[in-house]
C-alpha cells in the first residue's frame, strides 16, 4: 500500500531532519525518537517483503498495512506540531506533548509487534511461495487480431525464420501493460510459417511470481515423451537432450526481471546448435530487454484507422464488423476515447457486443470511458499488475502522477519537487536526493509506465506523458488506499484528507480549519492561498494564486515545498518577501512565478535557511551575505539550483555560502560598474553544471563577460545581451572541458566572421545560435566541431556558412 510506506518514509525523514537539522534544536526524549526509530525501521523492512504478497496473506497484509499508516500519521502529526509551536512561540517540551509522544511511539511498537507476528506465522522468513497457477501456462488457444501490426508481425516473422544469424537468437517484444505484446507473441508462435519451420515450438508464462522447476515441467510435458518427474537439475537435463540437434522456437511470456531470465540459466537450458533456433521473451520491463535480447520489438499505440478496426472488429462481430449507422458518432467516441490502447479497445469492444444496441446505453458508456473502461475492468486489471508489482518505495510516487493533468505533457522537475517535499526518496550511497528522484522516475519509465517526451541535456527524463488509462488506475487506487483526495467542486468539506488535489474553481471555505492536510496541489482551477485557514502540518503547496505576498503564507511553518503563481496585474510590481520567511524551518523548494518585468525582493534570512535546495523565482533579488563565520553554521550546503537572480554580486562570501550549486541563472542591466559584481568569482563553483547569463545589452557588459571565470564543472551555458565578439566567445568558453551545450541568443555574439579554431568545442554535442543577425560567414568544418549532433539556427537574416563533411548523424534545423 503506497499510503503505508509513504507514512513510514516520511517520518523516518522528519525524524532524520529532527537528528541533523543545522540550526534548530528540537528538546525531545533521545529514548522515545531512537524508539521510534527502530519501529519505523522495521516497519519499512516489513512493507518491502510483504510487497508482493498475494491471496489471504496480502489480504492480511493490507488490512495490517492500514493501521501501520494511521499509527505513522499520528508519530507524524504530534511531531511536527510540537515544532510548530517551539518554532512559532519558543514553546519547549511539554508534558502534554511527552505524552502524546510516548502514546505515538507505543503504537508503532504494536505495530512492529503484529507485523513480526504476522511475518513469523506467514513464514516469509524462507523463501517466497509461488503461485502454481502463474507459472507456467500452456500458450493461449484462442487467435488474437493483429490489427494495425502487421508490419510488426512481418518484422517478427524475418527474425524468427529469415537468416540474421543461424546461431540461438533472442528476440524481446516490450511495452507496457495491454499494448498487445502477448497478442503479438501468439500470431507469430500460431503463424503456418512458424509451425513449418521448426521442429518444436514451445510457450511458458513466466509473470511476477514464478517457479522454475513449474515452468521446467510445462515445457518438457509439451515435448511429446518428456517427464516432468524429478528435480529441477534432472528436469533441465531432460530438457536440454529433448532439445539438443532440433531447431526450437521458445516463447517466454511476461518476463518480469532480470532474476526470472537468470534464475533459468537460459544458456544451460536450451543449448545452441548453430540451426537457427529462437528465444522470444515479452516483456514490460525495458531494462530486460536491453540486457537479454539481441534484437528488439517495441510495440506502439494503434493510430485512428486501425483502432477503429479493431474496435469494430470486436464489438460487431455478428454484423461481419461493420458498424450500425446509428451508432457510428458515438462508437467513434468511444474509439478515441480508448487513447489507441489495443487492450482497451479489445475489452470495451467485446463489452458492446453482449450490450444492448440502444443509442443512450452507447452514450452513457462513451461518456464513462473518461474515467474508466466501462463497467468491464479487465483492462483496469491488466494496467494494475504494473502498480502491484512495483518496489514498495515506488509505488507512492508513481501514484502522485494520478495529481497531474490528464493529456498533458508532465515536467519531470515538477514531479522530482513532489516526491522530494512528500519525502518519498530515500538516498542510496552518497547521491543527492534530486539524482535519487531522477533513478525512480527512470525506473517508472524502464517499467513502460511512462511515455518519454524529451531527454535533458544530461540524458535524463525532461518531459514525459501518461497514458489516460494508467492515470486512471492511479487516480482509482489513490482513492482506494486513501492516498489522495481531488476536489473538482465546494459540495464536500475537506475534513480528514491528507493530500489534497484541487482540479477547479473551489471556495476556499472547502478546507476545514483543523483539516490535517499537509499537501495541497491545484491543477485546472485556481485557489486563494491567503484564504488558507492556519493548517500547522502544511508541507506541500503547488501552483496556488494570489495577488500578493502576505505574511500568513510564511505561518506554514512546516511547508517544505511552496509554488506560488502571482497572478498578473498591468504594471511592474515589487514583491517583498516578509522577514518571518526564516520561520519556514525546514523549506527545501521555493518557486515562485512572477507577472513580466516584476520582481521579488528576499530578505538577508534566506541566507539563514539552510535546508533550501531550490530557488525558482524570475526575478528575485539578492542582498549580500554577511561573512561566514569560522564553524561555517550559514553555509547553504545544500542548493543546488538558484534562478533567476538579478544583479547578484558574486562575491567571496556569496561563493562560500552557496558552494555546492550545480544550476545558475543571472541577468544584469543595473548601471553600476562592472567590477563591482566580481565575475571572476564565477570560477569558484566548482559544482556549477548549468549557467545562464543574460545581460541588458551594451558595452559595459561585453568588458563583464569577457572578464568572467567559468568553472571547469560547466556543461551548459546560454548568453543572451553580453556582446562579445566570436574570437572572445571562443576564447572565453571554447577550452571548456565538458561543455555540451552552448546557446547563442541575440546580441550575446556580435559581429559578422565567425573562424573556429580548431581544438576547441571537443566536447560540444549541442549548439544553438537564434539571433545572432550579424553573422555572414560561419568557416567551420568536421574538426572545430568534431562531436557536434545537433545544429539549430535561428534568424541568422543575412547568413551564408561552409559547412564540410556534414555527419549524417547530426541533426541541423535552421529556421
Amino acid at each position: 500500500m503506497a499510503a503505508a510506506f509513504a507514512a513510514l518514509a516520511s517520518l523516518q525523514n522528519n525524524i532524520h531532519l529532527i537528528h541533523n537539522h543545522p540550526n534548530h534544536t528540537f528538546p525531545f526524549e533521545e529514548d522515545q525518537i531512537q524508539s521510534l526509530c527502530e519501529n519505523v525501521l522495521f516497519l519499512i523492512d516489513f512493507m518491502k517483503s510483504y510487497d508482493n504478497s498475494h491471496g489471504s496473506r496480502r489480504e492480511t497484509a493490507e488490512a495490517l498495512e492500514t493501521r501501520i499508516a494511521r499509527a505513522a500519521h499520528v508519530a507524524e502529526d504530534v511531531i511536527e506540531a510540537h515544532t510548530v509551536d517551539q518554532i512559532r512561540c519558543g514553546e519547549t517540551r511539554s508534558p502534554r506533548f511527552l505524552l502524546d509522544l510516548h502514546k505515538a511511539t507505543q503504537g508503532t511498537d504494536y505495530m512492529r509487534r503484529k507485523a513480526l507476528n504476522l511475518r513469523s506465522r506467514s513464514g516469509l522468513l524462507e523463501p517466497k511461495s509461488t503461485n502454481p497457477s502463474a507459472s507456467a501456462n500452456p500458450a493461449p488457444l484462442l487467435t488474437s487480431s493483429m490489427v494495425g501490426f502487421d508490419d510488426i508481425l512481418s518484422k517478427l516473422l524475418v527474425l524468427l525464420t529469415g537468416a540474421p544469424s543461424s546461431q540461438r537468437v533472442v528476440i524481446s517484444i516490450e511495452g507496457m501493460g495491454g499494448i498487445g505484446k502477448t497478442t503479438l507473441a501468439i500470431n507469430a508462435f500460431q503463424h503456418p510459417c512458424i509451425v513449418q519451420h521448426f521442429d518444436v515450438c514451445l510457450w511458458a508464462t513466466i509473470s511476477q511470481e514464478y517457479s522454475i522447476h513449474k515452468i521446467l515441467a510445462h515445457l518438457l510435458s509439451c515435448i511429446r515423451g518428456g517427464s516432468a518427474s524429478g528435480t529441477v537439475d534432472e528436469a533441465r537435463e531432460r530438457l536440454y537432450k529433448s532439445l539438443f540437434g532440433q531447431r526450437y522456437l521458445i516463447v517466454l511470456d511476461d518476463m518480469w526481471s532480470l532474476k526470472a531470465w537468470d534464475d533459468m540459466n537460459v544458456k544451460s537450458l536450451f543449448p545452441d546448435t548453430n540451426n537457427g533456433s529462437r528465444v522470444v521473451v515479452t516483456t514490460r520491463n525495458a531494462n530486460v530487454a536491453n540486457h537479454l535480447a539481441d534484437h528488439r520489438i517495441a510495440m506502439r499505440f494503434l493510430d485512428g484507422d486501425t483502432s477503429w478496426d479493431l474496435f469494430c472488429q470486436n464489438a460487431f462481430a455478428e454484423q461481419r464488423g461493420c458498424c450500425p449507422p446509428e451508432l457510428e458518432e458515438t462508437a467513434r467516441k468511444i474509439v478515441a476515447r480508448c487513447k489507441g490502447l489495443p487492450l482497451a479497445i479489445v475489452v470495451v469492444g467485446g463489452h458492446l457486443r453482449k450490450s444492448p444496441t440502444a443509442l443512450a446505453y452507447w452514450e452513457n458508456v462513451a461518456q464513462s470511458i473518461s474515467y474508466s473502461t466501462g463497467n468491464d475492468e479487465q483492462c483496469l486489471n491488466v494496467l494494475s499488475l504494473s502498480y502491484r508489482y512495483l518496489p514498495a518505495h515506488l509505488k507512492p510516487c508513481f501514484l502522485l502522477l494520478g495529481a497531474f493533468p490528464e493529456d498533458e505533457k508532465i515536467y519531470a522537475q515538477d514531479v522530482l519537487k513532489l516526491w522530494i517535499a512528500e519525502g518519498f526518496i530515500q538516498r542510496f550511497n552518497a547521491s543527492r536526493l534530486e539524482e535519487a528522484a531522477a533513478c525512480y522516475l527512470r525506473d517508472l519509465y524502464m517499467r513502460n509506465l511512462i511515455l518519454l517526451d524529451t531527454l535533458d541535456y544530461k540524458g535524463d527524463i525532461a518531459v514525459f506523458k501518461v497514458h489516460d488509462l494508467v492515470r486512471e488506475m492511479c487516480l482509482q487506487t489513490a482513492k482506494k488506499e486513501e492516498f489522495f483526495s481531488v476536489f473538482q467542486t465546494s459540495a464536500a468539506i475537506i475534513t480528514r484528507e491528507r493530500r489534497v488535489v484541487i482540479s477547479g474553481e473551489v471556495n476556499h471555505e472547502i478546507i476545514a480549519p483543523d483539516a490535517p492536510v499537509r499537501c495541497l496541489i491545484c491543477i485546472e482551477g485556481r485557489y486563494d492561498i491567503n484564504t488558507l485557514y492556519d493548517l500547522k502540518l502544511l508541507r506541500t503547496l503547488s501552483n496556488v494564486a494570489t495577488t500578493f505576498i502576505s505574511e500568513s503564507i510564511f505561518q506554514q511553518v512546516n511547508l517544505r515545498y511552496l509554488n506560488v503563481d502571482l497572478v498578473y496585474i498591468p504594471r511592474p510590481v515589487c514583491y517583498y518577501l516578509p522577514s518571518s520567511i526564516s520561520l519556514l524551518w525546514n523549506l527545501q523548494i521555493l518557486t515562485i512565478i512572477v507577472p513580466d518585468q516584476s520582481k521579488v525582493i528576499a530578505p538577508y534570512g534566506i541566507w539563514e535557511m539552510l535546508q533550501l535546495r531550490q530557488i525558482e523565482v524570475d526575478a528575485i533579488c539578492l542582498i549580500d551575505p554577511l561573512p561566514v563565520d569560522q564553524a561555517d553554521e550559514l553555509v547553504m550546503r545544500n542548493l543546488c539550483t538558484l534562478l533567476k537572480v538579478e544583479n547578484f554580486r558574486l562575491s567571496e562570501e556569496v561563493c562560500k555560502r552557496i558552494p555546492n550549486v550545480r544550476e545558475l541563472k543571472l541577468s544584469y542591466c543595473e548601471e553600476v560598474s562592472w567590477p563591482y559584481y566580481c565575475p571572476r568569482n564565477l570560477g569558484c563553483f566548482h559544482q556549477l553544471q548549468n549557467l545562464a547569463l543574460q545581460f541588458d545589452f551594451n558595452s559595459k557588459w561585453r568588458e563583464f563577460a569577457t572578464s568572467l571565470t567559468f568553472p571547469s564543472s560547466l556543461r551548459v551555458l546560454r548568453l543572451s545581451g553580453c556582446g562579445v565578439d566570436w574570437e572572445e566567445l571562443t576564447t572565453m568558453v571554447g577550452s571548456l572541458p565538458r561543455l555540451e551545450m552552448l546557446s547563442l541568443f541575440p546580441n550575446s555574439v556580435v559581429g559578422s566572421v565567425w573562424t573556429p579554431v580548431e581544438g576547441k568545442f571537443c566536447r560540444l554535442k549541442a549548439l544553438k545560435i537564434y539571433g545572432c543577425s550579424d553573422l555572414v560567414c560561419w568557416n567551420a568544418d568536421r574538426s572545430h566541431f568534431p562531436v557536434l549532433e545537433d545544429l539549430r539556427l535561428r534568424d541568422l537574416f543575412c547568413f551564408g556558412f561552409w559547412w564540410f563533411h556534414v555527419d549524417t548523424r547530426m541533426s541541423i534545423l535552421i529556421i
